[in-house]
């Protein structure tokens, strides 16, 4: 009788014309979520490590220093390949880290 609503969203979100911002969303949403487990051995990365957008398959993370940007950049594949293994999908073809400003 009832259906599940997340059933009807990827249809709705090509029709709105909002596939790729939901997918943005997902993407960021998910690196959220694996920042403390890939920097476990720094101490709370997620205050300097965040998702900044995601566009044409590429992440751009925002960092807080200079040391945290190489940080990402040393860890690039490994967030590839765990983004990617989430998404379900080959998503994610690049990574850049930027200073947040």
């Amino acid at each position: 009788m009832f259906e599940n609503f997340q059933k009807f969203l990827p249809g709705a979100a090509t029709r709105f014309g909002i596939k790729k911002e939901i997918e943005a969303a997902e993407i960021c949403h998910i690196f959220k979520k694996l920042v403390p487990e890939i920097f476990s051995t720094k101490p709370e990365p997620e205050k300097y490590i965040e998702p900044g957008y995601y566009k044409n398959n590429v992440l751009v993370i925002n960092t807080h220093s200079p040391a945290w940007s190489q940080e990402v950049i040393m860890r690039k594949e490994q967030i590839i390949d765990e983004i990617n293994t989430k998404a379900g999908k080959k998503i994610i073809a690049n990574i850049r880290a930027e200073l947040k400003r």
